[in-house]
């Protein structure tokens, strides 16, 4: 194992800056790839040498009149939406960051800058309330730049989500699900029945759908280089139109006629019908 940097407070700029690239090359921080210097430092010093910076922006609220639908719009990064039934507001929380990589001095944080996001409660025809947020990048090198979005609510209906390089996790929604990203995992897990349509389209994660025993639909689920893996201890599940394979299923729960689109490559499938869906965890 490399050993990690002695002391420097009493050598010159010139000796620091070598030993501090012979540290970096040795290993002590870990690989020099953008995607893998993901956590802060918390020194100006290190965080400028390695490339990584990152802004909280706090938490901001709103105020529902009931269920609400979430419509997000990402450039990049992870999407989280819940639904909290022990909250009595909606809560946003975006986290900026740059991962330039190593040695880019000053440039990952005044990217952050070029890091825009909106939010906007509207009515709509009836009870139900949309939040929309848009979330964007206008500045140089986009594919170093995320923005981790966070929403919980008391109550969930209808979510979309469009992002990139992210993962996204919907959890306890009343409605449909439409969801698209790619380099990231999609889980959709909630405790109530679930029988609107619903479309999940991924490229390089895995996706999971649980849902409880009185959930419906008619599932057509593809992988490409993956795995479909069901486990459905509840409800009625029938395969239809063909012979069941590794790479495509047909199957309908319990007579619905609501379509359940599934898609991934390189990644894997995995659908569970179970009575706890949010305790249950991935298929292994």
């Amino acid at each position: 194992m490399p050993r990690c940097l002695p002391s420097i407070s009493f050598m010159r700029p010139a000796s620091l800056m070598v030993m501090v690239l012979i540290g970096l090359m040795s290993g002590c921080t870990g690989a020099n790839h953008p995607e893998r210097v993901a956590e802060s430092t918390g020194s100006s010093l290190f965080s400028s040498l390695r490339g990584f910076y990152q802004a909280d922006d706090g938490i901001t609220q709103f105020r529902s009149r009931g269920p609400i639908d979430v419509v997000v719009d990402s450039f990049a990064g992870d999407v989280t939406v819940h639904a909290n039934p022990k909250l009595d507001i909606t809560t946003i929380q975006v986290t900026r960051i740059a991962q330039h990589g190593y040695l880019r001095g000053t440039e990952p944080r005044q990217a952050l800058d070029y890091v825009k996001w909106t939010a906007e409660l509207t009515p709509g025809p009836g009870p139900v309330e949309t939040l929309r947020v848009n979330v964007d990048y206008t500045g140089p090198e986009p594919w170093y730049m995320r923005a981790h979005l966070r929403i919980e609510t008391p109550d969930l209906d209808r979510v979309t989500v469009q992002t990139t390089n992210g993962t996204v996790s919907i959890q306890n929604n009343t409605g449909p699900v439409d969801v698209k990203t790619n380099m990231g995992d999609v889980i959709i897990a909630s405790n109530h029945p679930l029988i609107d349509a619903s479309t999940v389209l991924v490229v390089e994660g895995n996706v999971d759908y649980r849902v409880p025993g009185k959930s419906s639909g008619m599932f057509d689920v593809e992988v490409i280089d993956g795995d479909i893996e069901i486990w459905v201890p509840e409800g009625r599940w029938r395969y239809i139109s063909q012979t069941p394979r590794d790479d495509t299923i047909n199957a309908q729960l319990n007579d619905g006629d609501n379509p359940i689109l599934l898609r991934t490559s390189e990644g894997d499938i995995r659908i569970a019908v179970v009575p706890d869906p949010t305790g249950f965890g991935p298929i292994r």
